[in-house]
C-alpha cells in the first residue's frame, strides 16, 4: 500500500513543512490587513504539499484517489485566496467582503466537490491508473474538459491578484514596490510545473511539479515579509486613508478619465450634483450639467436646482509614471456664504468710505464754523467735544480703507525699501498729530524688500499706539538675522490691555470679549499677508511688540552700523 520514501515525495512534504513554518513567523500579525487571508492561503499551500507529499507514498489505486481531494482542495483555494489576500492587501476590503467573492468561493467549493465525486462522474478526468516515477506513485488519466476549466478558473484568479498587486506597484510609489512585486511574483515559479503536468509536457508527465516548486514561491513572500515589512507598510492603508481624505474634505471631488468620463466622486460631489453616484458613474461629465472647463485651473461656477449655490472650482490635472495626463481632478467648494459675506463687506466699506465719511466731512466743517461763532466756554467746550468724535469716526473709516487695502495683497507687489529711512517717514505725522518722539535705532544699511503700503499700516498703527496710549516715547529697532527681519517698536505706558492681546490671540471677538479699535487687527492681518508674525511682551517699563518677517532681507547687501536718530514733536 505504501512505498518507500522517494525524493518527489521527500521534495513535496519538504514544501510543506517549509510553509508551516513560515505560517508560525506570520501568525503575530494576523490582525494585520491581509494578514489572515494570507496565513489562510499558505495554510491552503501546505495542505496541497502534504497531501501531495503523502499521496506519493500510497500505491493503492482506491487509497490514492482519495488524496486527490485534499490536494485539489489546497490547489483551489490557493489561488482564491491569493486573490482575495491581494484584494484586501490593497485596501480593497469590501470586494472580499462582497456578494461576488461569496459567488467565487461557491464556485471554487463546486470545483472541489466535482472533483471528490468524479470516480462516479468522470467529468474532470478518466482512466486514473497508478503510474510511478523516480520510486513515487505518480498517477496518469486522461484530462477531461472539466479540469481544463477548473485550472483556467483558477489561473484567472492568479492574474486577478498578480494585476491588483501589480497596479499598486505602478500607482504606489517607492514606499510598496518591494513587496508589492515580490508578491505579484510569487506565482511565477510554480505556474510552469502546473503548465507541464496539465498538458502532459516535459520528462516525466505524470509528476506534478507545482508543490515541489514552492520553496521558490515561498521565497519571494519570505523576501517580502522579512526584508520589506509587508504587513508593517501595508497599502490597504495608504488606498484607505486616500479615500477617507476625499470623503472627508468637506467638498466636493469628481475625478474624470481623459476622455472626461467620470469615474470616481465623494459623497459631498453626489449631494451637489443632486444625483445618485451609480446614475453618472461611467457618463459624460456634461450629463451632470456641471459648467466646468477643464482647461482652466481655477473658476467659479453657480450650480443648483431648488437652491443655487456658488462654488469656487478647480481643476487639477492626473498624471502617470510617463508624465502623461490620464484624467482630472475636479475639487467644488461651496463659497455661497463666503460669497455674501464678501458682498456685505463691500457694501457696509462703501457706506464706511463715502456716504458717511462724506456726511461727517460736511458736519466736523460745519463744527468748526459754529465753534468759532460761540464765546461760551460750556457750549464751546462741547462742540469741541463733538469735533473730536465726529474726527475720531472719520479716521476709523480712514483704518476701514487700509483694511480692504490688507485684505487685498494679492492686488499689491514688493519693492526694496530702505527700512530707517521708512520709519522717519512714518513717525513724522504721527508725532506732529499725538506729540512725543520717537527714537529710530533702526540701521541705516538695513534694506528689506516688502509690500510697501502693508508695512506702512503695520508700523503707523504700532507707532500711533504708543505714542497715544503709550507714554508718548516710542523706539523702533531692527535686527536682521540671514534673511529674516525682526522689527521692535517698545514704547513706555502702562501696555495694551490684557483683554485687547487676548482677543487677538483668539481670532475672534464676542459680545464680552471685543477690542476698542482695529489698529491692532490691522498690525495682526498686514503681518499675515506680509508672510510674517507679530508678538507682544508688556511689563512695567511698557509694551513691546516685534514683528518678525521672513525671507525679505538680503544677507549680503547688510553693511553699515547702526544708526540712531529722533523724531521729535515739533516745538
Amino acid at each position: 500500500m505504501f512505498g518507500a520514501f522517494s525524493w518527489p515525495a521527500i521534495a513535496s512534504l519538504g514544501s510543506g513543512l517549509l510553509s508551516l513554518a513560515f505560517l508560525a513567523y506570520v501568525w503575530p500579525y494576523r490582525d494585520e490587513d491581509g494578514a489572515m487571508l494570507f496565513i489562510t492561503m499558505i495554510g491552503a499551500i501546505a495542505l496541497w504539499a502534504f497531501s501531495y507529499g503523502i499521496a506519493l507514498l500510497v500505491f493503492d489505486p482506491t487509497l490514492r484517489v482519495l488524496f486527490e481531494i485534499p490536494i485539489w482542495l489546497g490547489t483551489c483555494f490557493t489561488s482564491l485566496l491569493f486573490l482575495a489576500f491581494a484584494l484586501e492587501y490593497t485596501g480593497r476590503k469590501d470586494v472580499v467582503r462582497s456578494k461576488a467573492m461569496a459567488g467565487l468561493v461557491a464556485i471554487t467549493l463546486g470545483f472541489v466537490g466535482l472533483i471528490a465525486t468524479n470516480p462516479w462522474h468522470h467529468f474532470v478526468w478518466s482512466e486514473y491508473r497508478i503510474a510511478p516515477t523516480f520510486g513515487a506513485a505518480t498517477v496518469a488519466y486522461t484530462n477531461e474538459a472539466w479540469l481544463f476549466l477548473i485550472l483556467l478558473t483558477l489561473m484567472i484568479f492568479t492574474a486577478g491578484a498578480v494585476l491588483v498587486l501589480l497596479e499598486t506597484f505602478v500607482s504606489y510609489g517607492p514606499l510598496y514596490r518591494s513587496q508589492t512585486l515580490a508578491l505579484a511574483l510569487s506565482p511565477v515559479p510554480v505556474i510552469p510545473g502546473i503548465l507541464l503536468w496539465v498538458f502532459d509536457a516535459g520528462p516525466v508527465p505524470q509528476l506534478n511539479l507545482a508543490p515541489l516548486l514552492f520553496p521558490a514561491h515561498l521565497g519571494l513572500d519570505m523576501y517580502a515579509f522579512f526584508r520589506r515589512n509587508m504587513f508593517e507598510l501595508t497599502p490597504a492603508a495608504r488606498r484607505t486613508g486616500d479615500q477617507t481624505a476625499i470623503d472627508d474634505l468637506g467638498i466636493g471631488v469628481i475625478i474624470v478619465d481623459d476622455d472626461q468620463r467620470v469615474i470616481n466622486a465623494n459623497e459631498a460631489a453626489t449631494a451637489i450634483v443632486g444625483t445618485p453616484k451609480p446614475d453618472f458613474l461611467g457618463k459624460s461629465l456634461d450629463s451632470i450639467a456641471l459648467a466646468v472647463d477643464l482647461d482652466s485651473d481655477e473658476q467659479r461656477i453657480r450650480h443648483g436646482d431648488s437652491r443655487t449655490c456658488d462654488y469656487a472650482v478647480t481643476v487639477s490635472p492626473i498624471e502617470d509614471s510617463a508624465d502623461s495626463t490620464v484624467g482630472h481632478t475636479i475639487t467644488l467648494q461651496d463659497i455661497t456664504i463666503e460669497r455674501q459675506r464678501e458682498q456685505r463687506l463691500a457694501v457696509l466699506n462703501r457706506v464706511l468710505r463715502h456716504n458717511l465719511r462724506n456726511d461727517l466731512n460736511v458736519a466736523s466743517g460745519y463744527l468748526d464754523v459754529v465753534a468759532d461763532g460761540v464765546d461760551d466756554k460750556e457750549y464751546a467746550d462741547m462742540l469741541a467735544t463733538a469735533k473730536a468724535n465726529t474726527d475720531d469716526v472719520l479716521e476709523l473709516g480712514e483704518k476701514a480703507r487700509m483694511v480692504e487695502r490688507t485684505l487685498e495683497t494679492d492686488e499689491l507687489g514688493t519693492e526694496s525699501v530702505p527700512l530707517a529711512g521708512f520709519v522717519d517717514h512714518i513717525a513724522a505725522p504721527f508725532v506732529d498729530e499725538h506729540g512725543g518722539d520717537v527714537a529710530n535705532e533702526v540701521p541705516e544699511a538695513l534694506t528689506i524688500d516688502t509690500n510697501r503700503q502693508l508695512l506702512e499700516s503695520v508700523l503707523g498703527n504700532l507707532i500711533e499706539n504708543g505714542l497715544e496710549h503709550g507714554g508718548g516715547a516710542v523706539t523702533v529697532g531692527a535686527t536682521a538675522t540671514g534673511s529674516t527681519v525682526r522689527i521692535k517698536v517698545s514704547d513706555s505706558g502702562d501696555g495694551i490691555p490684557e483683554h485687547e492681546l487676548s482677543v487677538i490671540e483668539e481670532g475672534a471677538e464676542t459680545d464680552l470679549e471685543h477690542g476698542s479699535g482695529i489698529g491692532l487687527w490691522l498690525v495682526e492681518w498686514g503681518t499675515t499677508a506680509l508672510g510674517g508674525s507679530v508678538s507682544y511682551e508688556t511689563d512695567t517699563t511698557g509694551t513691546t511688540a516685534t514683528v518678525e518677517l521672513s525671507a525679505v532681507v538680503d544677507p549680503d547687501a547688510i553693511s553699515g552700523t547702526n544708526a540712531s536718530t529722533e523724531v521729535e514733536a515739533d516745538a
